[in-house]
């Protein structure tokens, strides 16, 4: 008959005092703690070399008698959908239903702390968890070590885990809390989770060990074990593996040891890694007898297997002596669980082939199920047998934990750019840059978006947009293609298309309520903005080869020639803004203004200046140009959502750089706007941005991005090529250095010539690394494009994935845009039944 035992009885754990766990087990005392781990994959071959000094200076402050036991949960959790979320547009709604109970991989991890008896590792495997079968009276009064009564030595151990604690702390790598008595023992706590096999749901069952597995319900359990050297099949342990994914010649890509044990393993499970401690005096004495065992047998020939091992284990001795090591020994297991829904051997499979990735040849354990499952309850390490346990160097041991946590997501409500974890798929809110700010990552919300052809800039920009419209942002954005024609449309935005026939026409000279401030003695003046604006408007369509003296004498004349020209028509009855009345007062006025300063012909010719003014004069070739405000662009300002097609423009050289700079004028104003100050203010310039190249458009880029820092406006600068954005001196310091957020999409066709990028754009090895890692070693049941984002010196990598009712809306492939025309035509032009057929069209296919 199977024995039968009550929960209380086989519950390891005795008590609960003062944060310290007591065992059952000759009373063993531990503290457990709660790490919260760096991001998978952003951790630099240097980060790994200090959590590896990390845990090798832990074990010295432990010493000995002390038993560190590591345990990282692996448990699958699903999407649960946002009620407000729910209520939001068509594309909001369909985005939450798509990620709807989508599984994911969630981790949890922890450290416990433990002291154990002097003699432990020599305990006899066969007492191991003894207190099952012993009365509960019996537990604390004839088996507890005389030291762990003594309030010195529990004193002692306290302040080595305080020790512990700070050190930690100090790595910046890694946080650490304690465990209080409701983390442990709440119905949803850490002990009820282990006990239901990482079940949340339901009471705690029965555990069954009979048979070759563990059973909790319809839940069932595995172990896999490493417990002796020769299951390693390499011959060197160092403190961080290359990932084959991601890993290429020019672009080493460093992973923790054990980092195949988590998250790629696709089920959930529990990877528990043991080091003992022990007397480093008796350790040695111990191995010096075994030297001389193995020589007493061996018949002396090199080639004798007995002389083998005497000659291994005097190299260890000499390497701990050496290199200041200590001995410890050091056991890990894999727990894989099923929910029963699930195939075992697919479990099973997915975790030796783990191991295989680490060049381990994983124990498929069912002999010591019982013991390494309470071995594994937190606070009763040394439930675990000591004959599963392999003596190594301190230094190895401290490479042979798991150090790679999952993602840490942004404030959930207030963030609504919705990206995937690119490992699990785990939807994820991100903060571009409200939080970046507050953490001081970034000091403006400059965005530079870099891609490959077809790499996905479009789409990642508009999904961005999306996000920013809807939490109240505005935009504008400068295009000469027509990716954004959609995206405007369904949050009803203004296009507006340059046309041979229809070209834009403006009237710089035209004030209103943001461009002129007044004293309080009733004064008027204009702003810096706009007096920045018409300086930098002339420079443009004047220009001249100057050198830098002779460029600021200009700026300078033409502040006052504007300033004048504003107080003579201030004090005029007949006010008539426009370039007509500035040039006749600029004809009448601008002689005796240099001749009052002095001003040579050879630094200002005011003759070539007036001839090339008058081309925009209505009487010449521009006449329009400037004279005449386009009805199109009235009052755009107010508008949530402004389109501007550039088309054919954009390879003009005279009316490009103009229209430009009178965009760049509307972005101003709707950043000065005081009613806008808390909102979002964007505006992007996909593949336009060339204008800049101009020095008088950049120095205007350039203020224009000091206000944007002040009043809460992002640029950002799209591009395909993206050497362009470092291929001229003017271009990098408009765009690179006024951009804190890089976005790096597919750059596959950049891998050669990568570093000359890196050089120039600023980024560090780890951006490097991630960058070029993009699209490689994607999930397979996944189906997203990757995006690399920068803040400044930080980097994540996340997975660009949408419903397909967002994709219709987002997409610019032609073939797909011509079938969402077709789709949308047969729906009546309305995009929410357009997106919905094109979901189902989709899903067809």
């Amino acid at each position: 008959m199977e024995k039968r035992l009550d929960l209380w009885d086989a519950f390891p754990i005795y008590g609960y005092e003062k944060g310290t766990l007591i065992s059952k087990e000759k009373g063993c005392m531990t503290i457990p703690l709660q790490l919260v781990l760096p991001e998978a994959y952003t951790l630099n071959k240097k980060d790994f070399v200090r959590l590896q000094e990390l845990f090798y200076n832990i074990i010295h402050v432990l010493g000995p008698h002390s038993m560190l036991h590591r345990q990282d949960y692996f448990t699958q959790e699903y999407y649960r959908t946002i009620p407000g979320h729910l209520q939001g547009d068509f594309l909001e709604r369909a985005n939450e239903h798509y990620f709807e109970d989508r599984p994911f991989l969630e981790a949890t991890h922890y450290l416990y702390l433990s002291k154990v008896p002097k003699n432990y590792i020599r305990l006899n495997s066969n007492r191991v968890n003894s207190h099952m079968s012993k009365n509960r009276e019996f537990f604390l009064t004839h088996s507890v070590p005389e030291e762990f009564m003594d309030s010195v030595y529990i004193e002692s151990f306290k302040t080595q885990v305080n020790q512990v604690i700070k050190l930690i702390k100090e790595t910046g790598l890694i946080e650490v809390h304690r465990l209080g008595y409701d983390d442990l023992f709440d119905i949803q706590g850490l002990y009820a989770r282990y006990y239901r096999l990482l079940d949340r749901s339901g009471n705690l069952g029965d555990v069954d060990f009979r048979g070759n597995d563990i059973r909790v319900g319809t839940r069932s359990a595995q172990f896999f074990t490493l417990e002796n050297l020769e299951q390693f099949t390499k011959d060197h342990i160092t403190p961080f593996e290359y990932y084959g994914g991601y890993t290429t010649d020019k672009n080493p890509f460093p992973i923790g040891n054990l980092f195949s044990l988590g998250f790629k393993i696709p089920c959930e499970h529990i990877v528990n890694q043991y080091i003992y401690i022990p007397d480093q005096e008796k350790v040695l004495t111990q191995f010096r007898k075994k030297i001389k065992r193995f020589q007493k047998f061996s018949s002396g020939k090199t080639t004798d297997a007995n002389q083998i091992y005497a000659g291994q284990v005097q190299s260890f001795i000499g390497d701990l002596l050496e290199n200041h090591k200590q001995a410890v020994y050091y056991h890990l297991n894999v727990m894989g669980i099923s929910n029963g829904q699930e195939n075992t051997n697919r479990i099973s499979n997915s975790i030796t082939t783990a191991f295989k990735r680490l060049r381990i040849q994983a124990k498929y354990n069912t002999l010591d199920r019982k013991n390494l499952f309470f071995g594994g309850v937190p606070g009763h390490s040394i439930g675990l047998p000591t004959e599963l346990f392999l003596p190594m160097a301190s230094d190895m041991a401290a490479s042979l934990l798991y150090f790679e946590g999952g993602p840490k997501e942004s404030t959930r409500f207030e963030e609504k750019f919705r990206l995937v974890d690119r490992i699990t798929g785990r939807p994820l809110y991100v903060s571009m840059y409200r939080e970046p700010e507050k953490k001081h990552w970034i000091f403006n919300r400059g965005m530079l978006v870099a891609s490959g052809s077809g790499g996905g800039k479009s789409y990642w920009t508009n999904h961005y947009i999306a996000s920013e419209l809807r939490k109240g942002g505005e935009a504008i954005l400068m295009e000469d293609g027509h990716s954004y024609d959609k995206l405007t449309e369904v949050f009803n935005g203004v296009i507006l298309e340059h046309r041979d026939n229809a070209p834009f026409t403006f009237n710089p000279f035209l004030l209103d309520s943001h461009d002129v401030q007044v004293s309080d003695l009733g004064k008027k003046r204009l702003t810096e903005g706009k007096l920045l604006f018409l300086v930098t408007l002339l420079q443009l369509i004047t220009n001249e080869d100057r050198m830098p003296k002779e460029s600021e004498v200009k700026s300078t004349l033409l502040e006052h020639l504007i300033t004048s020209y504003y107080d003579t028509q201030w004090q005029s009855e007949t006010r008539n803004f426009k370039f007509d009345s500035f040039f006749e007062f600029a004809k009448t006025s601008l002689f005796s203004l240099i001749r009052t300063h002095s001003i040579s012909q050879e630094v200002f010719d005011p003759h070539v200046f007036l001839f090339l003014l008058q081309k925009y004069h209505s009487t010449g070739v521009r006449g329009k140009l400037l004279n005449q405000a386009d009805e199109r662009l009235a009052g755009l300002s107010a508008k949530k959502l402004v389109y501007f097609k550039m088309g054919r423009l954009i390879d003009n050289a005279l009316l490009f750089p103009i229209t430009a700079l009178m965009i760049m004028d509307l972005f101003n104003k709707k950043m000065q706007d005081p009613g806008k100050l808390t909102i979002n203010k964007i505006l992007a310039v996909d593949e336009a941005w060339k204008a800049l190249e101009r020095p008088e458009l950049a120095h205007y880029f350039n203020a224009q991005s000091r206000m944007a820092r002040k009043l809460g406006g992002q640029p950002i600068f799209i591009s395909q090529k993206v050497d362009d954005f470092v291929a001229s001196e003017i271009i990098r310091d408009a765009i690179v250095v006024n951009s804190h957020i890089k976005v790096f999409l597919d750059m596959r066709d950049f891998s050669a010539s990568f570093d000359r990028i890196q050089s120039l754009l600023g980024l560090g090895e780890k951006q490097k690394q991630l960058i070029l890692s993009l699209n490689k070693d994607t999930p397979e049941d996944r189906s997203f494009r990757e995006v690399a984002i920068c803040w400044m010196d930080r980097v994540k990598v996340y997975g660009v994935e949408t419903s397909l009712e967002e994709r219709c809306i987002y997409e610019t492939n032609p073939n797909d845009c011509e079938t969402i025309k077709q789709l949308h035509k047969e729906h009546q032009e309305h995009w929410p039944l357009t997106a919905k057929a094109y979901a189902f069209h989709k899903t067809k296919k």
